[in-house]
């Protein structure tokens, strides 16, 4: 039986890819608000905009990411390899035991399988935001994650389109 989960606190990868992000580009905070979260009692949000090395996501505070030392992590200039860089991630603010992975898409990737039994789906970037057309998926990793019913984590995840068929990750 598959789970499709929505995003939010939910499951996700034990692998994670850190990055950082340049703030040399154009001038912050030209960034969008993608998603806002409260983890015991830490407020948090999920940040994208343009920067030197392409498009970054980034995990800040409530401020965004021009605060000096709130980012909790962050990537930049995602590529199609997987030494470049698939995804980013890090520690969930306010959990020391949670983990927060997230990543560009094409288009056309509606979902991402990130375990045998566990398909999580995609959000297209705000249109008129000067984001690329493109989407986002981001999972929040809970201690004991993946369990049994969650099937075995894949150690590259990978991007569906509407039918299920596998689509290839792309440069950011």
């Amino acid at each position: 039986m598959r789970r499709l989960l929505t995003t939010g606190p939910v499951a996700l990868l034990a692998c994670v890819l850190l990055a950082g992000c340049s703030t040399t580009g154009p001038h912050l905070p030209d960034y969008v608000v993608l998603s806002r979260h409260v983890t015991h009692g830490v407020h948090w949000q999920l940040d994208a905009y343009l920067g030197d090395d392409g498009l970054c996501l980034t995990v800040d505070g409530p401020r965004g990411p021009e605060a000096g030392g709130d980012r909790s992590s962050g990537g930049c200039g995602f590529d199609s390899s997987p030494s470049g860089g698939y995804w980013s991630g890090g520690q969930e603010p306010g959990d020391k035991n949670g983990v927060v992975v997230y990543g560009p898409l094409p288009d056309n990737a509606t979902a991402i399988r990130v375990a045998s039994h566990t398909v999580v789906k995609t959000i297209p970037f705000p249109h008129g935001s000067g984001l690329p057309t493109a989407r986002y998926w981001f999972v929040i990793e809970p201690p004991g994650w993946p369990s049994k019913t969650d099937g075995t984590l894949l150690s590259t995840p990978q991007p569906l389109d509407k039918q299920g068929r596998n689509v290839a990750f792309k440069k950011f």
